[in-house]
């Protein structure tokens, strides 16, 4: 590792999400009704009636509604999926469903957003532009391009009317989600407007591509100085608010286990670099990519893991950041981690611990320890690793980042959505190795800040 001082990663400025003019939250409340009415009217009726509707039949058509609307509500969806305690076990199975693709966009829109930002015709700055995008999500498109010079380029650019969009949805939300929760069995509608405001922050940040741009800079440059050749991101070529040009990169996504197999090299110590990285600003920084789904991590053809999208970015609370670091020092051997971590679990579920088994104070570290340890040692595809940052109440009742004072904790709740993914590239790929297997690697990340 390199020792040279590192820069901090400034905070992203987020764009203003001004309050809607009515005539422009009166359509989206007509879309709105249009979404759910048919769909998901007739069952509250039903259940209003007394009459049984299945949890399963009410998900469907709330994830369809969602689905319809797109934007804001497609990306609250992927919150919906990681949270089953506000809205409902069956509702966030269904949710983990949803698709994060949006609508077509005609091209010449794009043609005009991107000339916008870069004051030339389209011709001077592209040779060549697919007009078919290779990406089409809530926010924004992407479509493949090379440069004037011979670059080859992915353009990402941002919907047209999107930032409109998003700030009718969330006043449509604020409103209507707590009492669509406090009709799904299970849910807990208290919690709703907490997550709306930590949804508010999210997109606030990701609709200014200038932020995953100088967020793009800065890891790429972190990763220069660390012995992690396998793990790349791609280079910033120009930045606006609305138009993110960067480097492309060609490959298969990371769970496309044919794909994979059709480059003919072993995926094993490429997973592992790409984990590492991941770990290493979060243990050490208390920052992290805060969206490694599949999709975002590209096996390359020269054998290396492409790091895509990096609009959505986990900070650590000071108090959450030293658990983790806990966890990793415990993991190492460290008595005295053991005792912070035993510790803090307890004053979490102690009283679900001494209600439910009975167990008396002196004997709760000892319990705990037994339960946490074997998470940190065993073979890492083996184990549910959100568990050791999800109490069980909080599992069962509620979900990661979700506390009872209806806190909502973004960089819990983002810490907790990646370890799910890891968990399951673990079983893929690193079934046989423990967390920690490289334990010279995780000590040097526990080095003094």
């Amino acid at each position: 590792m390199n020792d040279a001082p590192r820069a901090t990663l400034t905070a992203p400025i987020p764009v203003r999400l001004r309050r809607p003019p009515p005539r422009d939250l009166q359509r989206r409340v007509r879309a709105t009704i249009s979404a759910f009415g048919p769909r998901v009217g007739p069952l509250l009726l039903r259940k209003g009636a007394g009459r049984e509707v299945p949890d399963a039949a009410l998900a469907r058509q709330v994830r369809r509604a969602f689905q319809q609307l797109g934007a804001t509500y497609v990306k609250f969806g992927q919150v919906v999926a990681s949270a089953p305690g506000v809205f409902g076990p069956e509702v966030a199975d269904e949710f983990r469903r949803l698709l994060d693709a949006g609508r077509p966009v005609a091209f010449e829109r794009i043609r005009s957003v991107i000339e916008a930002a870069t004051g030339e015709p389209l011709e001077v700055t592209f040779s060549s532009i697919d007009p078919e995008p290779i990406g089409r999500a809530s926010i924004a498109v992407v479509h493949r391009a090379t440069t004037a010079d011979g670059r080859e380029v992915a353009v990402k650019v941002t919907r047209p009317g999107i930032r409109r969009k998003v700030a009718n949805d969330l006043e449509i939300m604020g409103w209507l989600l707590p009492r669509l929760a406090g009709r799904v069995v299970g849910g807990d509608a208290s919690l709703v407007e907490p997550i709306v405001t930590g949804l508010r922050q999210q997109l606030a940040e990701e609709l200014d591509l200038r932020n995953e741009a100088a967020t793009m800079m800065h890891f790429r440059e972190e990763l220069r100085h660390e012995a992690l050749p396998l793990v790349v991101l791609p280079e910033v070529v120009f930045a606006s608010e609305r138009v993110l040009m960067m480097e492309f990169l060609d490959g298969v996504a990371i769970d496309d286990l044919d794909g994979v197999a059709a480059y003919g090299f072993d995926p094993r110590p490429i997973v592992t670099e790409v984990v590492k990285a991941w770990f290493l600003t979060a243990v050490r920084d208390g920052v992290f990519h805060g969206d490694v789904h599949a999709g975002n991590l590209l096996l390359l053809r020269d054998g290396r893991v492409g790091v895509l999208d990096w609009g959505i970015v986990g900070r650590l609370s000071p108090d959450t950041h030293q658990h983790l670091r806990d966890i990793i020092a415990a993991a190492l051997g460290d008595e005295e981690a053991w005792v912070r971590v035993t510790d803090r679990v307890i004053a979490l579920i102690g009283p679900l611990l001494e209600s439910r088994m009975g167990l008396a104070p002196e004997q709760m570290p000892a319990f705990v320890r037994g339960i946490v340890e074997p998470l940190l040692t065993q073979p890492f595809g083996e184990v549910q690793l959100s568990s050791l940052f999800m109490s069980p109440e909080g599992a069962e009742r509620r979900g990661p980042g979700l506390d009872a004072d209806t806190e909502f904790d973004r960089g819990m709740f983002l810490l907790v959505k990646q370890l799910l993914y890891f968990e399951r590239y673990g079983k893929m790929y690193l079934s046989d190795v423990s967390l920690v297997s490289d334990r010279a690697f995780f000590e040097s990340l526990l080095a003094p800040l």
